[in-house]
């Protein structure tokens, strides 16, 4: 049976390209960009699981030590 990686590991076995779509540049021009043509604010918030360290969401997040960023 292999062991398990920890997910401390898992972004460095990532490729750059996917390494870059998970930034959090990324989910800032994803939220201006939906701000931009919908309307509505968009927060981005910190992920629960490393191959979602960002969130991009309409909704402000219940814990205020995820909100990251807001594009208003």
């Amino acid at each position: 049976m292999e062991a398990m990686m920890p997910s401390s590991d898992l972004p460095a076995l990532l490729s750059p390209c996917r390494h870059r779509l998970c930034s959090f540049d990324h989910a800032y021009k994803i939220a201006i960009n939906l701000r931009r043509n919908t309307g509505i604010p968009h927060y981005v918030i910190r992920g629960i699981v490393p191959l979602q360290a960002y969130q991009v969401t309409t909704r402000p997040p219940v814990w205020p030590d995820r909100w990251l960023a807001m594009a208003a």
